[in-house]
């Protein structure tokens, strides 16, 4: 794909004002259709794709989701979709892995629809993202690879993970599990890594039985495994878990083997979705900025899509502690 031009290229070369031409690519209808039509030609004179609008004058960005049942994901499209409408864009929704298998037939759909930009949600290899890069503009969601460049906006999690099993740590528990979610996951490697360097600094000893790694977030798959590990010759008396479900699956294996939470079994969740308040007793968990993690990666994408970021430029964003029913 050839090099993106701005808007004030454009009024360079056309003499039209910007203000102008950001209504033509926007699709608003009260253009004059002699200069949109000037801007058009000297767009297909650059090799530059004309602005194609869906029927209510929307332009498309596609949004990449994992192919997981994880309730997080919703407060995230509610917030792309927030900074999309704005911005006068629709966003349409794309669920499943980005890799070598799926990359072509992805750049063909990507082609198809005629999408301005690209969202993505998974952790993808430095070679894919770069290959998309190239295709189009595209900002890393959640999940981001560093190595590549590419802009992203996320939380740090391992410094939220230190936080919650510090304070597992500070109520006396001595043996304190972790259940994680698929470890292909920049999340579930953080997470993992926090909980490890937190026991260790704190001079515990890491012991393998006590770390449940699960292929996806499942509530009856984290029950069985909290049971089963529950019911061990070596139990936890406290549970960090990458997820809210998990934890409310841990409340859920600690009631059928007739122990309460928190005085016998502490658990801290992650994501403060909707199910953590809901729980009983409700669940002390990580709460993330999800919406604004999905609304700042729209906005990024817009201004990278209109010219107005030269240079990659991420974001971190701050987690909070909120202290419920299943700490004491």
């Amino acid at each position: 794909m050839s090099t993106k031009i701005t808007y004030k290229d454009l009024a360079k070369m056309t003499g039209i004002s910007m203000s102008t031409i950001s209504r033509i690519m926007k699709g608003t209808t009260q253009v004059n259709k002699k200069k949109r039509e000037i801007v058009y030609a000297t767009l297909r004179e650059l090799g530059q794709p004309i602005p194609s609008f869906s029927s209510n004058g929307k332009r498309v960005i596609l949004v990449n989701l994992p192919a997981l049942p994880n309730p997080f994901y919703g407060d995230i499209t509610t917030g792309i979709k927030a900074a999309a409408l704005r911005n006068n864009y629709s966003i349409l929704i794309h669920n499943g892995q980005i890799n070598e298998e799926t990359l072509d037939a992805l750049i063909l759909l990507l082609k198809s629809i005629k999408a301005y930009g690209l969202i993505t949600l998974n952790q993808i290899n430095a070679e894919c993202l770069i290959k998309l890069h190239k295709e189009i503009p595209l900002v890393q969601c959640c999940e981001r690879n560093k190595s590549v460049g590419i802009p992203y906006v996320t939380i740090d999690d391992i410094a939220a993970t230190k936080k919650a099993v510090e304070l597992l740590i500070s109520h006396g528990n001595k043996h304190i599990a972790i259940i994680n979610g698929p470890i292909r996951y920049k999340y579930a490697q953080e997470r993992l890594l926090g909980y490890h360097e937190t026991l260790i600094q704190n001079g515990f000893i890491v012991n393998p039985q006590h770390i449940i790694q699960l292929q996806e977030i499942n509530f009856e798959m984290a029950v069985s495994a909290s049971v089963q590990l529950l019911s061990s010759d070596n139990p936890p008396d406290a549970f960090f878990t990458v997820s809210d479900v998990y934890a409310a699956a841990v409340i859920h294996a600690a009631k059928k083997l007739k122990l309460r939470v928190p005085e016998d079994i502490e658990v801290i969740g992650f994501d403060n979705v909707e199910i953590s308040s809901m729980c009983i007793p409700s669940i002390t968990t990580v709460s993330q900025p999800s919406f604004q993690i999905g609304l700042n990666s729209c906005d990024m994408l817009v201004q990278i899509i209109n010219g107005e970021i030269n240079s990659v430029r991420s974001m971190d964003l701050s987690t909070e502690l909120i202290l419920r029913g299943t700490t004491r």
